[in-house]
């Protein structure tokens, strides 16, 4: 994060040559090992320094060594090649890669106990509340879906069932003059079922052009959103109780579910688009196995090379000790 911050905040030419370094050091380290290595046959037959040419000839080989083989060990992880047997780790454990990660995420990472406890923290209904509270209808639904909406239900308002049950309420609770008027037959609860249900449906669809009724239905939003941030509201009590069920059943609805869409979100993805999603998110980071491959190389080349030099020149070396 430091690293990307501080690139940033180079001139753009100088970025440019620090992002190529950075994305192609694996490369880069290996070349260097290369020219170090044929530097070091040429230090040894062309100079009379042979004992140096050696030695760099040691560290040379040893890093270009470690380089090749974390080179290799990389293409055998992504890639799978004929002459690198068991080659393509990541396309031939397809299956177990993706239902390892599909369950890691659910059990572990993604947990429905998790989900609980965030959509509890996020406190749904407050966040309701506030925005209820400068809620604009118009900025919610423009008039032409709301046209649609209204003509919707409209259609239901004039139905059997609805009249069925304005007449069962009417006769449950009607004042004392439409009882009158309806035992002297003046007016019948079924009639006057029936003028209330068009009387709803002519309001409802004339509501899309009704800006006082628009304003009306504005202010109530408005209120219910303040009565939910109200802490002792009995509409606020009544929608925790709704989300704290709504929450439960989608919790309990999303176990297996997650480990199930992502399956089927990686099965539909190919060997090659996974390799390359994979790659991509980690390959500059694993190169940094190729550049200390060969500088650890360097480091025990030329340990070795000492102590190849020690044992062959022992006896030299033991007389400059006594000497000393």
């Amino acid at each position: 994060m430091q690293m990307d911050r501080a690139i940033e905040q180079m001139p753009q030419r100088r970025r440019g040559w620090v992002v190529y370094l950075e994305q192609h050091k694996g490369g880069l380290t290996l070349t260097l090992s290369a020219m170090f290595y044929a530097a070091s046959w040429s230090v040894s037959l062309l100079t009379p320094w042979h004992t140096s040419g050696a030695l760099m000839r040691s560290i040379g080989e040893a890093a270009l060594v470690g380089g090749l083989c974390d080179y290799i060990a990389l293409k055998m992880i992504f890639e799978r090649r004929w002459y690198l047997p068991n080659s393509g780790v990541l396309p031939r454990n397809r299956q177990k890669l993706i239902d390892g990660i599909s369950s890691t995420i659910e059990k572990q990472w993604l947990t429905p106990e998790m989900i609980d406890r965030k959509l509890r923290d996020l406190d749904l209904v407050k966040r309701l509340g506030r925005y209820l509270e400068e809620v604009s209808l118009e900025g919610l639904i423009d008039r032409t879906h709301l046209a649609g909406i209204c003509k919707s239900i409209a259609r239901h308002v004039e139905s059997p069932q609805l009249i069925a049950f304005l007449e069962e309420r009417l006769e449950a609770s009607a004042p004392r003059s439409i009882r009158v008027a309806n035992s002297l037959g003046i007016l019948t609860f079924h009639s006057l079922s029936l003028r209330i249900g068009h009387e709803l449906r002519e309001l409802l669809l004339g509501l899309p052009a009704n800006a006082d009724l628009i304003g009306a239905l504005e202010e109530r939003l408005h209120s219910l959103g303040e009565e939910l941030q109200q802490r002792d509201s009995v509409t606020r009590e009544a929608a925790y109780r709704i989300m704290d069920t709504l929450v439960e059943h989608a919790v309990t609805a999303s176990r297996g579910q997650i480990a199930v869409m992502v399956k089927q979100n990686l099965m539909s993805l190919s060997d090659e688009e996974i390799r390359r999603q994979i790659e991509s998110r980690t390959r500059t980071h694993l190169d940094w196995i190729r550049v200390n491959g060969g500088i650890f190389g360097a480091l025990f080349g030329a340990l070795f090379g000492l102590l190849n030099y020690a044992v062959a020149h022992s006896a030299s070396l033991l007389t400059l000790v006594h000497t000393l």
